[in-house]
């Protein structure tokens, strides 16, 4: 919920300032970095540290611009920054969805070939029509061979381990 409400702010904002591409840019910086410095979200989170140092410590690192800044700092002061990663989850659907990019998840068993995965994009162009589908794909052995696609949440599974497992359910 809160992160809905969140990402849904910063999304008309970045909308209604032109900036949904910078924001997209800034956003995954700071998720990066916070990756990188997990020791940096606690400080950000920290009432013992005032919040003119950290709007500070995000100003001198001159990668983010004042609106994101200003978004950062709304989190800060209500003590939601632990949030940033689901806030992020739910920005980048909203931002990918503006930009006509449908990201979806594939998990497969082993590496797939260019004309596997020009297949599979065309199978799914049909359930996402107006989309340009981007796979961010992952390796999951113990698929044992097929597909597993995520979108949005839902869930369509093609794989060996699929079948062993409706099949051992209807024994």
């Amino acid at each position: 919920m809160i992160s809905t409400i969140y990402s849904d702010a910063l999304f008309k904002l970045a909308l209604k300032e032109d900036a949904v591409e910078s924001i997209i840019e800034q956003y995954e910086t700071f998720v990066a970095l916070a990756s990188d410095n997990p020791d940096w979200i606690i400080f950000l989170d920290s009432p013992m540290v005032r919040n003119k140092v950290k709007q500070k410590l995000l100003t001198e690192l001159g990668v983010f611009n004042e609106l994101f800044i200003n978004f950062l700092m709304l989190l800060i002061r209500h003590h939601q920054i632990r949030y940033y990663e689901t806030i992020y989850e739910q920005w980048n659907i909203k931002s990918r969805l503006h930009q006509k990019i449908a990201y979806v998840q594939l998990y497969t068993a082993k590496p797939l070939s260019k004309s596997k995965l020009a297949k599979l994009k065309a199978e799914i162009e049909d359930y996402l029509p107006g989309l340009d589908i981007e796979f961010n794909i992952h390796i999951d052995p113990s698929l044992i061979s097929g597909e597993k696609i995520i979108y949005q949440g839902r869930s369509i599974e093609r794989s060996f381990k699929k079948s062993l497992d409706d099949m051992r359910a209807n024994i």
